[in-house]
């Protein structure tokens, strides 16, 4: 398939953000796709959940000088959306509006960045939604193992920190305005904007009301996560379908080894029905409902895990194959058939990503945020093609015969015995509950 990688409009303002246009006269929209460093590492240690109360009620609690019913009001008369998230190691905040109201939703959008008013109606109320929902992580194996399994692999970093109904708890008003000001800035971030503008207009006022906005503190750098494993976390609970997630730290951004990991990836199971894990364990064998994997690199070694749900008396055959597959992967690698297969797939799927101007810009902002190349979306299917058979097996080998992994399962209370066979055993009540090897 043939793409064509347009041509972004940089602008720097004053106040350091980093502004990317991308024009498109056709589309009756504009949207905005903000990011600023920061994210879910950055929750205080005993006041996890702070970001997401923050990102929350930056949207929710009011801004500039509209209360919060009055700026939802604003923003319901344009019929525009618009909304504040976090990621593990990002903040964001987007808008999408017709591009007749962009200059008055534009306001709109800088109030909430710049002027939230943190209404304690509205932080009380997600305060206790907050905590409503994280009471409820243990009612399904999907959220629960999710939990247990950054928890473990990412031991007692900021990675591995998850909000409790406890945490959520302690956390005052005063706590989300002193960390918003401390934390939330213009210093290394993106705006996106793309769809239907005057390029030199919009200009002029981001310039204008992002004027004086100060940069934030600088985050220090982390250090990689120390795995609580070689272990097996195991939630006891009645269900027919048992959860099982397997991880190993994988790697960084930029890391050499990053598209022939992606490439060995999709082959061992990030592809779907064509993968090998999910042809052996699930179309042969039947072991399976789902069995994928995937590679995440953030600033630190991210996760790499295998993720799948099994009957409970299929449990000691999946984890067998489970782990024969990795072994017999990590050692001899694709075959030359597979990786062609996965290569063009690959190459195929990658022009997913210009199917509209909104979906190439936010994706373009976090390529800038995370430092990629400028090039570096002209440039992905030709490093895709020039990945050898040898390059693939090395990155896979260098990842999947690691040692220190974590295993988190929830599944009915006789698999413990069944998973002994496979290593040491951690029972665990409850997903809040201090945990170590």
């Amino acid at each position: 398939l043939e793409i064509t990688v347009p041509d972004f409009h940089v602008k720097t303002l004053s106040c350091g953000i980093k502004v990317l246009f991308l024009k498109d006269d056709k589309m009756p929209l504009v949207a905005a796709h903000f990011i600023a460093p920061g994210g879910y590492v950055t929750d205080p240690e005993g006041k996890e959940g702070l970001v997401g109360l923050m990102n929350t009620c930056l949207r929710s609690g009011g801004a500039g000088k509209l209360a919060p019913e009055a700026f939802d009001a604003a923003l319901e008369n344009k019929a525009t959306s618009m909304g504040a998230s976090a990621e593990q190691e990002n903040f964001s905040a987007e808008f999408k509006c017709l591009a007749g109201d962009l200059t008055e939703v534009l306001g709109l959008f800088a109030d909430m960045l710049l002027r939230p008013q943190f209404d304690a109606m509205r932080l009380d109320t997600a305060k206790a939604n907050s905590m409503d929902s994280l009471k409820r992580l243990e009612d399904t194996p999907d959220t629960l193992t999710r939990v247990l399994f950054y928890r473990t692999l990412m031991g007692h970093s900021p990675y591995g920190r998850w909000a409790s109904p406890k945490s959520v708890g302690s956390i005052t008003r005063e706590d989300v305005v002193q960390f918003y000001q401390r934390n939330f800035g213009p210093q290394g971030s993106i705006l996106a904007l793309s769809g239907n503008f005057d390029e030199e207009k919009t200009s002029a006022q981001l310039e204008s009301l992002f004027a004086g906005w100060k940069g934030q503190k600088t985050l220090a750098p982390t250090d990689d996560a120390n795995p609580l494993g070689p272990t097996i976390y195991f939630f006891p609970k009645d269900v027919t379908q048992v959860f099982i997630r397997f991880g190993l730290l994988g790697i960084k951004r930029h890391d050499p080894r990053d598209i022939p990991l992606q490439v060995a990836n999709y082959i061992l199971g990030g592809s779907g029905f064509t993968s090998r894990m999910m042809q052996e364990i699930r179309s042969d064998r039947g072991l399976a409902y789902f069995v994928y994997s995937y590679s995440l690199p953030f600033n630190v070694r991210g996760p790499y895990q295998i993720l799948g749900g099994t009957r409970p008396d299929s449990v000691k055959e999946y984890l067998t194959l489970m782990f024969q597959l990795m072994g017999d992967f990590a050692k001899g690698g694709p075959t030359n058939q597979e990786l062609a297969d996965a290569k063009q797939s690959m190459i195929e799927e990658f022009a997913y990503n210009f199917e509209s101007p909104h979906s190439l810009a936010s994706y373009k902002a976090s390529l800038d945020f995370n430092g990629y190349p400028d090039d570096y979306l002209k440039n992905y299917r030709s490093k895709v093609k020039a990945v050898t058979q040898e390059q693939a097996t090395q990155a896979a080998q260098s990842i999947l015969s690691q040692k220190d992994w974590v295993m988190a399962v929830c599944g009915p209370p006789e698999l413990e015995k069944v998973l002994s066979a496979f290593g040491n055993v951690h029972k665990v009540s409850s997903i809040f509950e201090p945990l170590d090897k």
